[in-house]
């Protein structure tokens, strides 16, 4: 080996010898890092402080516009149409005793004259059975004669009264066909029953109309009726009868919501035999009648119906967020402590939630969804910033 070979061996060994001393005193006389615990983790919460104001209850459900009344015209009588009113059209409007249509009324003009003849041929022959009763009456007395076994009563033949009886019966049934053929003739003029809207009509002038074939539909327009389906749950959130509280009825008709007042008069006859939910009747006055800017219901308009109910005092109503599986609330003391804790449910809505018992006004409720919460664990509110040591008082 060379000397510049060895001589540079050494100068390395002499580093390598130098940097360890180096490093030992500096290990040797460094301080260690303080251990220091990590700050529990404090999820950022919203909260919802209950209010003691108490808002009504709203019940929502859904159904279709149908009149009262509705009635099928149908005519009683045969024969010609003469003459039909230009209201008597699909969506046309009709006034109670408004003439509808004329059938062609000859054939019952003739038959009305014909019953009368028959009644006063009823009537001479009635009278001339009488007179010959008390002819026949008078004839006996003067003969004197005698029945059988010495029987001084005539028998009622000879005093003609099975021929009165007779006489009798043939003018009724001339009056009752009289009277028969009145009706039929009045038959021949078609009225409105009452105010109404035409839903349907199906007839013209010209055409020939049998007794009993329907020819078109009126609905009374002075009041509608909507029944709507509400679970069983919600049916104790909804009044029915005069006292009740108004309904609100609204639709969307022309790009707008319109809305109507009506009120909850009775139940249906049955449960849905499928969904299990009652029948709710609502009736609305006059709305077949446009008011300012509002149109005119329509029959099979569907419509959205909401009750409006106040819950019992002493509840609150939190968000439906808020109410937690097993029907438990998180609450957020001062001191950002989070309690899960039980209550009264009184309804769980599709947006908020009544509660009876558990939760009084004031206090805060987290509507924040956590993945895990524990008793007494610290949250953070939102808006109020900083960050809470733990076991510490207020927020900073």
């Amino acid at each position: 080996m060379s000397p510049k070979t060895l001589r540079n061996l050494l100068t390395a060994a002499v580093i390598v010898v130098v940097g360890l001393v180096i490093a030992g005193v500096l290990v040797k006389t460094s301080k260690k890092p303080e251990r220091k615990t990590p700050p529990p983790i404090q999820p950022l919460v919203s909260v919802f402080t209950v209010s003691g104001e108490l808002s009504p209850v709203l019940v929502r459900s859904f159904g279709t516009v149908k009149a009262k009344r509705s009635i099928t015209v149908v005519p009683q009588v045969s024969g010609e149409v003469l003459t039909k009113s230009a209201s008597f059209e699909s969506g046309g409007f009709v006034a109670e005793g408004e003439v509808l249509l004329h059938i062609d009324d000859t054939d019952y003009v003739l038959a009305l004259e014909n019953a009368r003849s028959n009644v006063a041929q009823a009537e001479y022959n009635l009278a001339l059975a009488e007179e010959e009763a008390q002819v026949s009456q008078k004839e006996w007395e003067r003969m004197g004669h005698t029945g059988l076994e010495g029987d001084t009563t005539p028998s009622a033949l000879v005093l003609h009264e099975p021929q009165l009886k007779l006489a009798a019966a043939n003018l009724a049934a001339a009056e009752a066909a009289l009277a028969q053929a009145l009706v039929n003739l009045q038959r021949c003029t078609i009225t409105a029953p009452f105010d109404g809207r035409v839903l349907a009509a199906d007839i013209d002038a010209g055409q020939y109309l049998r007794a009993g074939s329907p020819v078109g539909t009126i609905y009374a327009t002075d009041m509608a009726e909507v029944t709507v389906s509400i679970p069983d749950e919600d049916v104790a959130w909804v009044t029915v009868g005069p006292q009740s509280a108004p309904v609100d009825v609204s639709a969307r008709f022309a790009g707008r919501v319109h809305h109507w007042s009506g009120q909850a008069v009775r139940l249906g006859g049955a449960v849905d035999a499928r969904s299990r939910q009652v029948p709710v009747v609502i009736e609305i006055p006059a709305p077949y009648e446009q008011q300012g800017n509002r149109p005119a219901m329509i029959e099979g308009m569907f419509v959205e119906v909401t009750f409006h109910t106040k819950p019992q005092p002493g509840s609150v109503v939190v968000p439906r967020s808020a109410l937690r599986p097993g029907d438990v609330v998180w609450v957020v003391g001062p001191d950002g402590k989070l309690e899960i804790r039980p209550v009264t449910v009184a309804r769980a809505g599709v947006e908020r939630a009544v509660l009876s018992d558990g939760v009084e006004p004031g206090e805060r409720i987290c509507d924040s969804n956590l993945q895990y919460v524990t008793q007494d664990m610290i949250v953070r509110v939102e808006g109020e910033g900083g960050r809470r040591a733990a076991g510490k008082g207020g927020p900073k």
